[in-house]
């Protein structure tokens, strides 16, 4: 969690952005990256998804920084976006049942 939130940070001040300049490049209301801060929570991938278009880069590239790690960063495919979009809003019980059924695929 802090890990993202310092992400964000270090994103927005490589390009001298305050939270309202981040809010309006992400088209987002700067109410809510603020109460992500305040509250210490984790932005949603959808959230995540505007936030990195903003700073022009990809959701994996965002996750390896924000890992650390600076290997080659994964592009993901239209379907497995497509993949992450949905699950962001299943119920735990559904990922559990997609989980499981994946598991069984060999």
């Amino acid at each position: 969690m802090d890990t993202i939130l310092n992400t964000i940070t270090a994103y927005r001040e490589e390009r001298n952005w305050s939270l309202y300049d981040l809010a309006t490049h992400a088209e987002m209301k700067s109410t809510t990256i603020s109460t992500w801060y305040n509250n210490n929570a984790t932005p949603s991938i959808p959230s995540l998804v505007k936030i990195c278009d903003a700073f022009q880069i990809t959701l994996s590239e965002f996750f390896a920084k924000a890992e650390g790690n600076v290997s080659a960063p994964v592009v993901l495919t239209p379907q497995q976006m497509q993949v992450i979009d949905r699950w962001s809003v299943l119920r735990p019980d559904q990922q559990e049942a997609i989980l499981s059924l994946l598991n069984t695929i060999p």
